[in-house]
């Protein structure tokens, strides 16, 4: 079935959109020389990974069908790496990033081309995000939003192909829909959004009588009910911690917060219009039912926290940005009566502003952000070389505080935590299958806070009242620097010495 694009030059099928192979070409030269770049550059010079991959890591360890911020997804995508090096292991949370940000750019790109019938929209579209710190610096510090910047536009696009070209399409859509659901649950608002829709649409109403519906909807649920069940015995950890992020007050920091995320399609729409496109709420039922399936979700997420405190509002706005750019090319009634070259050009060399301003602000350490928290790397290696001269075995576990997440990551001996899952307590760092039986053959080394001045073992009474029967063999006072930049801080560690096995 070919579907009819509105524009002032006549029409075009989409399928042509797959006719031009030297078109795709150059747009996954593009796509894959932005990840390219941006993974180099980061790898290169970004001094240590977020908290967020530590997060990922221990999740992908546990293997589990949740945990307690995010769906499975997260930790099944890093499980691969979860043998690798600390180097290795930098390189995969990054080149894991932009690859994802890759394949987003290139469904935005076909998303906007399939609702604007124009090559040069289509490019318009895609290369407007690169005046957003979104898809590439932004976008490190989370383990969740880059997934969702991979999926949500192909999740649009095959909204329509479903709805309006072929219903066999809504077998893909639940399967990218059901990974984007256990990315991260935010996604489940495009969920409720479409099925008013089927409701209401009585173009969508149609699909409730298609069997390749229903086969989607079963595929969709296979996917979330491991995580339903794993959410059910864990007191729903993930909805507990969002709820405790939260507090009821008026919060005019959401409103400004979407004026900094949202600022590109204010340039778009001015780029467009000075080109003489005109812009205008559109005919074509399908790219109102992909405008009301961004625009509902947004307005409620913003409606809640305009009336509702929380962390990083930023966190859930970002990912919306990304498809709208190919929704607002979609509204243009007819294209544009001047050349877009040179905004496509002036956008493009914003990409490459971006990289030389990321570099310059890593390279020279501005406000810190090159060498920040870069201790940690050696700190690690230098922990486990004290517990390997003491124990003469390799580094098995670690506990104590926050501090000793990281060396999960950047000590060699690749160590698991201590700290066993609580119904009450909900850990977020865990570990799923320990046993007293193993700290006992494998021993463990703990972690005070920095800023101990002097070793006891109150300082260990969380862990220690944990596993009973642990007994500290010896307390050492060591030195820890954060970063070239800042004071030495203190640390007291403390080993808890493997010990053989009574009969």
């Amino acid at each position: 079935m070919a579907i009819v694009f509105e524009n002032s030059t006549g029409t075009m099928s989409a399928e042509d959109a797959v006719q031009r192979p030297a078109g795709l070409r150059l747009l996954l030269v593009y796509c894959g020389l932005y990840a390219l770049l941006w993974t180099v550059l980061t790898v290169k010079l970004d001094p240590t990974v977020p908290y967020d991959a530590l997060e990922a890591l221990n999740w992908a360890v546990n293997g589990e069908w949740g945990s307690p911020k995010n769906p499975w997804l997260v930790g099944m995508l890093f499980r691969p790496a979860t043998e690798f090096s600390a180097a290795v292991l930098s390189l995969y949370w990054y080149l894991s990033h932009f690859i994802a940000v890759a394949i987003g750019l290139i469904g935005v790109w076909v998303l906007a081309y399939r609702l604007s019938g124009c090559r040069q929209l289509a490019w318009l579209a895609l290369l407007t995000l690169n005046l957003s710190g979104v898809i590439n610096f932004d976008i490190i510090p989370y383990n969740d939003n880059h997934l969702l910047v991979a999926l949500w536009p192909w999740m649009l696009l095959l909204v329509i192909k479903a709805g309006f070209d072929d219903a066999r399409y809504w077998l893909a859509f639940s399967a990218v829909a059901g990974l984007a659901t256990m990315a991260k649950y935010s996604t489940l608002a495009f969920i409720g959004t479409l099925f008013l829709l089927t409701l209401v649409l009585p173009s969508l109403r149609r699909c409730y009588r298609c069997s390749w519906f229903y086969a989607g909807l079963l595929l969709g649920v296979l996917l979330v009910l491991p995580n339903i069940l794993w959410l059910s015995q864990h007191q729903f950890a993930a909805f507990n911690w969002v709820a405790s992020q939260v507090t009821p007050q008026l919060n005019g920091r959401a409103l400004i917060a979407a004026l900094l995320i949202f600022y590109p399609l204010g340039v778009l729409a001015w780029l467009l219009h000075r080109s003489g496109a005109q812009l205008a709420w559109p005919a074509l039922l399908e790219k109102q039912v992909v405008l009301l399936l961004l625009l509902i979700p947004l307005s409620i997420i913003l409606l809640y926290f305009t009336l509702h405190q929380a962390g990083r509002i930023t966190e859930w706005l970002q990912p919306f940005v990304v498809p709208a750019p190919a929704l607002l090319v979609g509204c243009c009634r007819s294209r544009p009566l001047k050349s877009l070259r040179t905004s496509l050009w002036s956008l493009a060399g914003g990409a490459m502003l971006f990289w030389l301003g990321y570099t310059l602000v890593m390279s020279s350490n501005i406000r810190n952000a090159g060498q920040k928290f870069v201790g940690i790397k050696a700190f690690s290696e230098e922990l486990q070389q004290q517990w390997q001269q003491r124990c003469a075995t390799r580094l098995y576990y670690v506990g104590g505080s926050h501090l000793a997440h990281w060396l999960t990551f950047y000590a060699s001996d690749r160590p698991q935590v201590v700290t066993r899952w609580s119904n009450e307590q909900q850990p977020n760092i865990y570990n799923a299958t320990i046993m007293h039986r193993h700290l006992q053959q494998r021993g463990v080394l703990l972690l005070s806070s920095p800023g101990a001045e002097t070793c006891q073992e109150g300082l260990f009474a969380t862990t220690l009242s944990e596993w009973p029967g642990m007994r500290l063999s010896e307390m050492l006072l060591v030195r820890f620097r954060a970063s070239p930049t800042q004071s030495e801080q203190p640390v007291c560690v403390a080993f808890v010495g493997p010990q053989p096995l009574s009969n």
